[in-house]
């Protein structure tokens, strides 16, 4: 034991270290179980736009939003495929090197303060407020234009110091700005931060700085110019997804529209300067977890707490007074704070700490991390700044495991859907139109869901079928479901030629199975969302082809799962509508005989029509009643039009009868 105390005396960290205890740090916060994460949001359709109708449509759906930004993509996605874990792994280094180069330039700018310095950069590499990180198809090509935003400023910094290599320097500054300004709007005001960054680091007289630096700064400034130039003038998409809300307000009424402005920059300082930091804390007792979710959870906060605190502790470096650091940096930091917001609220957006507009969050984060580092830099204990900060660090750290355990979530209900859906779809007929109850994920929508569908079901370079959530899109994308109405739309792309006659309404609602809504018998189940219900009707199962054309992309559908009693459930719905009744009581009885269950009533609805058929009637009623007892007011009904099929479809025998009578009177069915 005394040896290891006199190890850990001795133990010392110094700034070469930070780099790699930033990169355990970044492992720790977003690399716990990355391989079982996958596609979220845009990036599915994305990967299966590229990857099965090719780069050319990917350029095409750029155009309207980011077409800069697409040509990154068109980089990036050739080289690590459709992957999920080889973009989870990128986004993690990505956001390890932003980090990094934000210590990089707070070093140059305040060499004798290293410790505030790495507080900054550690703050902002757990940064918890945006909670899209996972998304990391999407969110490593936002780290890829902030690396390159923040390469260019280091560089600019370093021309200064180095006349020997100033011109190279400055050039590839140059075009790593004009990088950052071309592709996206969330880090274009920022461009800005330069000119006092230059102020802080030139020496001589006030004047003569100030001279200096605008001096520098004029290249940078025509960069800027020239591409607001082609924003407002020539790029005709430039307010196609997002208004000048602000701007609408000013012109309005002046006075009233700046008051909405200070109403925004006020709570935006609060949320992402303080509250943003207590949020992970008021939160953890809330996490829904199951018991060994929870203890990993509980045993990386304490873990990041307790690294955290022993790195700050043994960080030995000579440092000047954290409060000059603070009164320096926090100038800068509500420079880069302050005009982070240009893009935000002039689209009259507040940053929020729900998905998806936590997104908005995004440039906020380099002010907001440098402003808290200069407010701890003003404790004057040494003690308390340092367990303050490994509280902080610690906490964020727990907040972003607990989004990716939703992310985890969202991905496995996903594949489960896919996987029983083609049990029971082996193929959908061309235009085929899917309408869907609202499913139970955060990081889905019908829109994105959409993309796999079509990589399952059509062939490549083919849009064929569309997933719609019946509750948000019937009566507004989709203006009629009634029979014989075309229907196209603009899919971020390709577009999706269809008919009304070709809609089949589906439910998806785990625990229980993905089913095929059978419009004969649910056409008032009130065990359906109100929205499902409303269309069942029209659910057309002649869409369903027999002949199996489906094909998950095993990248990340990965090897078939384990036959459960979905499975037996889907394949004997597939026999059912075969008329294959022999098949579906086989399949029954392996399914009755599983150490599982239905989760739904209506699950047992095709065992009951398949005994039904091949006559043994005992077993249909008494599945029958099972499902009854369930529900009694929700599932009679639908039991009595399920055995009103039953006698019109099968041969009238004396058996029959005495079933019949049997249903009849114990679900009150009339006759």
């Amino acid at each position: 034991m005394k040896n290891w105390i006199e190890r850990f005396n001795a133990l010392k960290f110094t700034t070469r270290s930070v780099v790699w205890f930033m990169l355990f740090i970044a492992a720790l916060t977003y690399g716990l179980f990355f391989w079982r994460r996958g596609f979220y949001w845009d990036e599915f359709p994305w990967a299966w736009i590229y990857f099965r109708l090719g780069p050319e449509v990917l350029t095409k759906t750029f155009t309207t939003s980011r077409p800069f930004w697409g040509m990154i993509y068109q980089l990036t996605l050739p080289l690590l495929g459709p992957n999920p874990w080889a973009w989870q792994l990128l986004a993690i280094i990505l956001r390890w090197v932003t980090a990094i180069l934000l210590w990089a330039i707070l070093r140059v700018l305040w060499p004798s303060h290293a410790r505030p310095a790495m507080w900054a950069s550690l703050l902002f590499l757990v940064y918890p407020g945006m909670g899209q990180h996972n998304i990391a198809l999407m969110y490593s090509h936002f780290y890829i234009v902030l690396s390159c935003f923040l390469l260019s400023l280091y560089l600019s910094l370093l021309a200064l110091q180095n006349e020997k290599r100033r011109a190279v320097l400055f050039a590839a500054s140059y075009l790593l700005a004009a990088l950052n300004l071309l592709t996206m709007e969330y880090f274009y005001f920022l461009e800005f931060t330069r000119i006092f960054l230059f102020w802080q680091i030139l020496p001589g007289t006030t004047k003569s700085r100030i001279q200096k630096s605008a001096l520098h700064f004029l290249p940078y400034f025509l960069i800027f110019a020239g591409v607001t130039i082609w924003r407002m003038f020539f790029f005709t998409f430039q307010n196609a997804s997002y208004q000048y809300i602000l701007l609408d307000a000013l012109r309005e009424n002046f006075l009233s529209g700046l008051l909405l402005l200070a109403g925004n920059v006020l709570l935006s300082f609060w949320r992402t300067v303080f509250e943003v930091w207590m949020y992970p804390a008021a939160t953890i007792g809330t996490t829904g977890l199951g018991p060994l979710t929870l203890t990993i959870l509980l045993v990386l906060l304490f873990s990041v707490i307790l690294l955290v605190g022993i790195f700050l502790f043994k960080f030995n470096v000579s440092d000047g007074d954290d409060r000059n650091f603070a009164k320096q940096a926090g100038f800068i930091g509500l420079i880069f704070w302050g005009l982070s917001g240009g893009s935000v609220w002039i689209i009259g957006i507040v940053p929020q700490l729900n998905f998806s507009i936590d997104r908005f969050i995004l440039p906020f984060m380099l002010g907001a991390s440098l402003l808290l580092a200069c407010l701890i830099a003003l404790i004057k204990n040494k003690r308390t700044q340092m367990i303050l900060l490994a509280l902080l660090v610690g906490f964020a750290a727990s907040r972003h495991f607990r989004l990716d355990d939703v992310y985890r979530r969202d991905w496995a209900v996903q594949k489960d859907m896919f996987w029983q859906m083609t049990w029971r779809i082996p193929a959908l007929e061309k235009g085929t139109i899917l309408l869907s109850n609202d499913l139970p994920v955060t990081y889905y929508s019908d829109n994105s869901l959409t993309g796999p569908l079509n990589w399952i079901y059509s062939p490549p370079g083919e849009m064929n079928v569309m997933l719609y959530f019946a509750s948000i899109r019937v009566g507004k994308t989709l203006p009629s479901v009634e029979p014989g109405q075309p229907h196209e739309l603009y899919y971020i792309g390709p577009t999706f030629y269809g008919n009304t006659s070709n809609i089949l309404v589906v439910d998806y609602e785990p625990p229980g199975c993905f089913r095929v809504v059978d419009a004969e018998v649910e056409a008032e189940n009130r065990l359906l969302p109100p929205a499902l219900r409303d269309v069942a009707r029209v659910s057309n199962q002649r869409v369903i082809l027999f002949e199996k054309q489906n094909q998950l992309p095993g990248q990340f559908y990965g090897s078939e799962p384990s036959h459960n009693w979905c499975y037996y459930f889907g394949q004997a719905e597939l026999s059912r509508q075969k008329k294959d009744w022999g098949q579906v009581v086989e399949l029954g009885e392996i399914a009755l005989a599983l150490d599982d269950h239905p989760n739904d009533p209506l699950e047992r609805f095709v065992f009951i029509e398949g005994y039904a058929h091949v006559e043994d009637w005992k077993k249909a009623v008494e599945l029958s009643t099972t499902s009854y007892k369930i529900s009694k007011n929700y599932v009679a009904p639908l039991l009595c039009k399920l055995w009103s099929r039953i006698e019109r479809e099968t041969q009238s025998t004396p058996e029959q009868a005495s079933a019949l009578d049997d249903v009849r009177s114990k679900f009150s069915c009339s006759p």
